[in-house]
């Protein structure tokens, strides 16, 4: 899948790089009142870049490549070299509007009424680069067959890019941007030739190669249509026309939607090379001749990308430009100095169709792309590398439950994979080994452990964590940690107290039971009825009091008709028919007439002159000292002061000689001091702080069944188990079963209890593994270079003071059998190695076999083997060694070192340009507030004579007559128009390129003018074969007639690079 994955995202890469270079944009800010529409475009054709080049630089391609050819020729060696290039790049753009009323789907499924703006970009690109390098070399020693190569080398390319974008957005009547449409399709294809013809002579031996190697790459993502709608309205072209900085957080500031679409994608591709002379190194004719090829697609493809991007606006200088839309009226912009050179919205919906569409496409072929190149070549050349042999072990996957594969490590991991969830089980039990040194056998012995997995939901904790201890007064909880160590925090010290305490005053249940005073009013009903704990009901709360009775009266009885106190005070008190007040409201410190109270209105600001009802005690304590005191039972040991004369409402204790216990939750009890003391003495270990206590339990088995060995392993909150929110661990136990050196088998079988319900939760089908232990073979290995063997190998005998020892066995075998090698050592708490090296001279298989051996057994424990083909194939064959042996004594490193200080000497004489033409530029992707859109993108440059525009619309202020000019046409209006539909159907090369003007013949014509024999000349594509007798040099030719018709960008950079180099090193010397 990587393989498909970088090839995709390269290709997307360079398109998008493409595009960025020359895409403008097209939108509206303000109303409209009638529609607008502009055209734009640039074009570029790649014959004019030599000129172009020496424009800037001063630098000329064929009296460079001349100054080459011309060094060559003087130190003795022939050269030729010629290229052709031909190729076109296009790039329109149209906008539109459409002011008329439309409806479309926001982003909450709304429908909302919108016009739209539609950008309409066409790119097209084509090239064609054919290229030629001939040289030949020859040198003859009196008596001595000469020595000599004849090499010609062509190579052919093709591009093309093609990419259309129909990009409609939609905006509310406020200016707001509502979302946008996508219709989308890209094709990329490049294919590359390599031919070398060579002959190498020397002393008397002849080597031709006739080579040949190509590559074809071709990706596209087409009829993609997407659609994205905005979370909410977004302002960026109202903000954008009324600020110079503005930053636009689309999905950082506001939810920004996703970017929902369809694709059709295709990828292909094809390698081949033959001609490699495999038979002259020792391999057959054609060995590594090989061709591969495979194209996959997939159609009606789905994405769905979160939007989310940010970008920096920053406005610059004003300028005035012509548009070119047939109004002849100027328009005024601002310099977008970090704008994309289009609208920035398309921009970025464009990535984010590039971006899903080929990650789908990725994620649906790119696997079956990579696999089926990794086998094709893998087939061809019989080799794979280690890591890819174990990604492709069993070992390496795990099968579900359903059938499903999964990597191993994703097993039991806390994820689920497997979308049967077969690769998460409750509880995962294996075997571990190490070797360590017991104390009771006296040497380093075998020890066996467990590695453990416990899924969380197979314990039963619905809120894990250690207990608390409330403390006796009923209010202050402690973490169970505290409980008996040594320190008091509860406000009585009963955190700490080992002794029961006794009661000074008892309290006698209503069944004859007495309890002490402590446990009255405590919240727990300690007597069988539950009367040592308060007792309410619903009643009347408010009450009103007879003096001359000396009783208190329900307040509901007041005013109501009927006389209850004897001094008639509970009704009002009229005299002379005048009323007296008789009733004291105590917040306002007065009184009111009685006739106020009860009837229904509050007159006091406290209410109490209406009745007040609620849950009233009805339990009652009797104070035993204090001449039969009644009090209410809920002022019993509430710590506040004595409500009985004699304070025997209040619960006094003093320590008892009585142990104090703790009982466990399964009934069994224990003494208080035996809390926290890292010891668990309950079954469930809550004496230690255990909410939850599971064992489990590890039984350790031989192949046949016999339990060998048990441990337990205890899990809870409490620190002396291993840690119950962490449930999975590696431990090594003390278990060291007596064997003898090598492979044994144990089984493990697990469980798991939880000792709240002694209930087994969770079991282990028998793991079974085999346990190596012994002395160790660290390495060893054979290996064949021709007829030569190298072997080597090491054993580790480093375990400590074992009782046995290890004989170890060297054989090495040949093709019939017999042994051509062999050595025999003891070890014995030591390292071992032997290597050397065999020569034979029997061709076949030979193999290694180590073998280790306890003493005084005659079964090895342990062997390790290891077979290779020794053959004369892969060697040098004399014809080629003869002509090696022959340049090595020639002086062709001379000839080179000569070509090497002529070409200096002679480039020494390029007179680049002493000055760069232009001392300043600008790019500049305009922003029209009239149009709230970049309407356009020039490049501008200044010189001491003004300023110039070097591409861009005509621009005031700016002259054409730039000194150092570059080929781009810019286009606008009806010209940009008429082009752009000219290239709409242009999907081949020769309907993007003129081929017509990509002549090989070129090349052959001027070698021919010049008196070059081109009779042995192989061009990518022969048209003629002329010859011609005149002697005239390759420098002299490539000087008068031009060589190079035209340069690569390779070349360019090169040459410019180079001009660089001159320029600065003429400079150092000044």
């Amino acid at each position: 899948m990587d393989i498909k994955i970088r090839s995709s995202k390269l290709a997307i890469i360079m398109t998008a790089l493409f595009i960025v270079s020359t895409l403008p944009l097209g939108s509206v800010n303000a109303a409209p009142q009638e529609e607008s529409e502009f055209f734009y475009g640039v074009e570029y054709d790649w014959s004019s870049i030599d000129s172009d080049l020496t424009n800037f630089t001063g630098l000329d391609l064929p009296e460079i490549f001349s100054e080459v050819m011309g060094a060559a020729d003087d130190a003795g060696l022939d050269l030729i070299i010629g290229q052709l290039m031909t190729g076109s790049s296009n790039v329109y753009v149209h906008h539109s509007e459409d002011i008329s009323p439309q409806t479309i789907n926001n982003y909450d499924g709304e429908q909302v009424s919108v016009w739209s703006r539609t950008t309409d970009v066409t790119l097209r690109h084509g090239g064609l680069i054919d290229g030629i390098l001939n040289t030949d070399w020859s040198e003859q020693t009196f008596g001595m067959e000469p020595t000599s190569f004849d090499i010609d080398i062509t190579s052919s390319s093709q591009s093309i890019l093609s990419v259309d974008i129909l990009y409609t957005e939609y905006l509310d009547d406020s200016y707001n941007l509502i979302g946008a449409d996508m219709v989308f399709s890209m094709n990329t294809e490049t294919s590359t030739n390599l031919d070398i013809d060579a002959v190498f002579k020397g002393d008397g031996e002849e080597l031709p190669i006739d080579f040949n190697a190509g590559i074809s790459f071709g990706y596209s993502i087409t009829d993609s249509e997407s659609q994205w709608r905005v979370g909410t309205p977004d302002p960026i072209y109202v903000e954008l026309s009324s600020n110079d900085e503005y930053y636009w957080g689309c999905g950082e500031m506001n939810d920004c939607g996703s970017v929902i679409g369809d694709y059709d994608g295709a990828v292909d591709y094809s390698f081949s090379v033959s001609g490699i002379p495999t038979e002259d190194f020792g391999f057959d004719s054609g060995e590594f001749d090989f061709e591969v090829s495979d194209s996959l697609s997939q159609t009606e493809g789905e994405f769905d990308v979160e939007f989310s991007d940010g970008f920096d606006f920053h406005m610059g200088d004003d300028m005035i430009v012509d548009l070119g839309d047939g109004n002849g009226l100027s328009t005024q912009v601002q310099t977008c100095q970090n704008c994309p050179p289009g609208n920035p919205v398309m921009f970025v919906m464009m990535g984010y169709v590039l971006t899903g569409a080929s990650e789908s496409f990725a994620d649906e072929v790119g696997e079956s792309f990579s696999e089926s190149l990794s086998e094709d070549l893998t087939g061809i050349f019989d080799v794979s590398s280690d890591d890819d042999d174990y990604y492709y072990e069993d070992d390496f996957w795990l099968y579900c439950d359903n059938g499903e594969m999964i990597p191993y490590y994703y097993f039991n991991d806390g994820y689920t994979h497997c979308s049967d969830g077969s690769d998460e089980v409750d509880l995962y039990a294996v075997l571990r080994s190490s070797t360590m040194y017991d104390d009771d056998l006296g040497y380093e012995a075998l020890t066996l452990g467990y590695s453990t997995m416990i899924q969380d939901s197979v314990l039963d904790m619905d809120h894990p964590g250690a207990p608390m201890y409330e403390c006796l007064d009923y209010e202050t909880v402690l973490d169970w940690e505290y409980v008996n160590d040594g320190y008091e925090y509860c406000p009585d010290g009963d955190d700490e107290r080992n002794k029961e305490l006794e009661d000074y005053y008892d309290f006698i249940c209503d069944d004859g039971t007495v309890i002490g005073l402590s446990l009255v009013n405590n919240e727990n009903d300690d007597c069988s009825g539950g009367e040592d704990e308060p007792q309410f009901e619903w009643m009347e709360l408010s009450d009103w009091y007879c003096h001359e009775d000396e009783v208190l009266l329900p307040l509901s009885e007041v005013n109501d008709g009927d006389i209850d106190c004897s001094d008639e005070s509970d009704e009002p008190y009229i005299v002379n028919d005048v009323e007296y007040e008789n009733f004291y409201c105590e917040e306002e410190g007065i009184y009111i007439f009685t006739s106020l109270v009860n009837d229904g209105n509050t007159d006091c600001s406290e209410g109490e002159d209406e009745s007040e009802y609620g849950d009233g005690e009805t339990s009652m304590f009797e104070c035993s000292e204090s001449e039969g005191q009644i009090i209410y039972l809920s002022l019993v040991n509430n710590d506040e002061y004595y409500d009985c004369v004699n304070g025997e409402d209040e619960a006094q204790t003093t320590e008892s000689e009585i142990d104090r216990t703790f009982t466990c939750p399964d009934g069994e009890v224990i003494n208080w001091d035996q809390l926290n003391d890292d010891i668990g003495d309950c079954t469930d270990f809550s004496d230690e702080g255990a909410e939850h206590k599971y064992t489990i339990n590890h039984n350790i088995l031989s192949s046949d069944g016999t339990i060998l060995h048990t441990d337990s392993i205890d899990l809870c909150e409490a620190d002396i188990c291993f840690d119950i929110n962490y449930p999975s661990y590696y431990m090594m136990t003390d278990y060291s079963p007596v064997m003898d050196y090598g492979t044994t088998n144990f089984c493990l079988i697990t469980e798991i209890v939880n000792d709240k319900t002694s209930q087994v939760v969770a079991t282990t089908q028998p793991e079974c593994t085999d346990v190596f232990w012994g002395d160790v073979i660290d390495y060893s290995g054979l290996d064949a270079d021709g007829m030569n063997l190298e072997y080597y190998m090491q054993v580790d005998g480093s375990l400590w003071t074992t009782p046995y020892e290890s004989n170890i066995e060297t054989t090495i075998t040949g093709p019939s059998g017999n042994v051509i090698y062999s050595n025999s050592e003891v070890l014995s708490n030591d390292y071992v190695w032997d290597q050397g090296e065999i020569e034979v001279t029997e061709e076949g298989e030979y193999c290694i076999l180590i073998t280790l051996t306890q003493d005084g057994k005659t079964t090895p424990y342990d062997t390790d083997s290891e077979c290779v083909e020794a053959s004369g194939d892969g060697m040098p064959s004399d014809r080629l060694e003869a002509i090696a042996e022959a340049f090595m004594n020639s002086n062709i490193d001379q000839v080179l070192q000569s070509f090497g200080e002529n070409l200096e000497e002679r480039l020494e004489t390029i007179e680049p340009l002493e000055q760069f033409p232009y001392n300043d530029g600008l790019w500049a992707p305009m922003w029209s507030n009239q149009h709230a859109a970049i309407v356009g993108v020039g490049v501008y440059v200044m010189s001491d004579d003004g300023s110039h525009t070097l591409a861009g619309p005509d621009t005031s202020g700016y002259m054409d007559d730039a000194p150092a000019k570059m080929s781009i046409r810019y286009l606008t209006g009806v010209a940009a128009s008429n082009a752009a539909n000219s290239m709409e159907n242009a999907d081949e090369l020769d309907e993007i390129v003129d081929v017509e003007q990509h002549d090989l013949d070129q090349i052959t014509e001027e070698l021919e003018s010049a008196g070059i024999d081109t009779s042995d000349l192989v061009l990518p594509t022969q048209n003629s074969n002329q010859n011609s007798n005149s002697e005239d040099s390759a420098e002299q030719a490539a000087d008068d007639d031009g060589l190079l018709p035209f340069a690569s960008p390779l070349s360019v950079l090169a040459v410019i690079a180079l001009a660089g180099a001159i320029i600065s090193g003429r400079k150092e010397n000044e």
